[in-house]
């Protein structure tokens, strides 16, 4: 089988999961969609031999991004919404690594949908599927699998506690303003010096770093990583820190409540909802409830709680799930 992955190369969420399937699903052909135009972000060039468009393909474009194919695989976005089209057109099968965020842009009915899409959690799963199998197209539910060569585990032995907030995200989505007022002596990881500096002028007590260039090294800093997120998606921190042995504190929601023990998760409530072009319900932890969960976590054998870690992680990584990646292509 003849398969084409369309890649970003940047750090990014995706730029990472696409740099994922790259290594394990070994494609025939690697195109990366540049949009460094567009976004300002540094390309890392991750891929070997990989081609190139710089910008958003054009129509004259998508028979060189389908040509010599069996199937493409892309994530989040097919970037042209002609692009599955021309592909069944060509005989060209696809799949497409759904974001419910972004799903609007195949919710149209002039535009053809992929062939399968396979989501990687449950978070807005029925919706998805009800629709999309409506129209023809076989979705599945597969994990976003942890490589844990890149995340190795290291036993934790005491109780400290860390939030990633990563780049700006709309409403706080990683609650690190909630985990700051739970834990101001917290430490802060994030990759916007500009977010860096208003968090050290409301905490001066606090540990922000904003120079952590390593993922695997973010993970080193603390023993228990605390995302009180505020809704659902694909959360590759939550994978990195579990294959590193870290427990994670996060919000009774999904797709959290699928991956972590009762005993780690925290009430939350809905309270808003934004459309980033499609509705996202915005759930907010209850404060008193994470205080009291970081205080019983103070209180528990932290060693044993990192072998649970250990545990979800093996259940979760790529040796587990590739095989399930591997079926999904041979359905098509």
């Amino acid at each position: 089988m003849r398969l084409t992955l369309l890649a970003r190369d940047d750090r990014t969420g995706l730029g990472y999961q696409t740099k994922a399937y790259y290594k394990h699903l070994q494609p025939h052909r690697t195109i990366v969609i540049d949009i460094s135009i567009i976004n300002g972000n540094q390309q890392q060039h991750w891929y070997n031999n990989a081609e190139r468009i710089l910008g958003i393909p054009t129509d004259d474009q998508l028979d060189f991004i389908l040509a010599d194919t069996d199937v493409l695989l892309t994530a989040e976005t097919p970037y042209n919404l002609n692009l599955y089209k021309r592909a069944r057109q060509l005989g060209v099968k696809t799949i497409c690594v759904e974001n419910p965020e972004f799903y609007d842009h195949i919710m149209y009915p002039e535009y053809d949908m992929p062939d399968m899409i396979i989501l990687p959690s449950t978070w807005q799963y029925d919706f998805i599927k009800q629709h999309a199998e409506s129209r023809g197209t076989k979705v599945l539910q597969i994990h976003h699998p942890v490589d844990r060569e890149d995340f190795r585990y290291i036993q934790r032995d005491n109780c400290s506690f860390i939030n990633i907030a990563g780049t700006p995200a709309v409403n706080d989505r990683n609650g690190t303003y909630d985990f700051m007022n739970a834990c101001p002596d917290g430490i802060v990881t994030t990759q916007s010096s500009d977010l860096a500096w208003h968090l050290r002028q409301q905490y001066r007590h606090s540990t922000i770093y904003d120079s952590v260039s390593d993922n695997f090294d973010i993970y080193t800093l603390a023993s228990v990583l605390v995302l009180p997120r505020k809704y659902g998606g694909n959360c590759l921190p939550l994978n990195e820190a579990l294959s590193t042995g870290m427990p994670v504190i996060m919000t009774d929601i999904q797709p959290n409540n699928d991956i972590l023990p009762k005993e780690w998760l925290v009430n939350a409530h809905l309270v808003d909802y934004f459309e980033p072009r499609t509705r996202v319900e915005i759930y907010q932890a209850d404060q008193q409830a994470l205080i009291d969960k970081l205080n019983w976590f103070r209180q528990q054998d932290i060693k044993q709680l990192s072998e649970q870690a250990n545990q979800i992680a093996d259940s979760i990584s790529w040796q587990t799930l590739l095989p399930k990646y591997k079926e999904a292509l041979e359905m098509l």
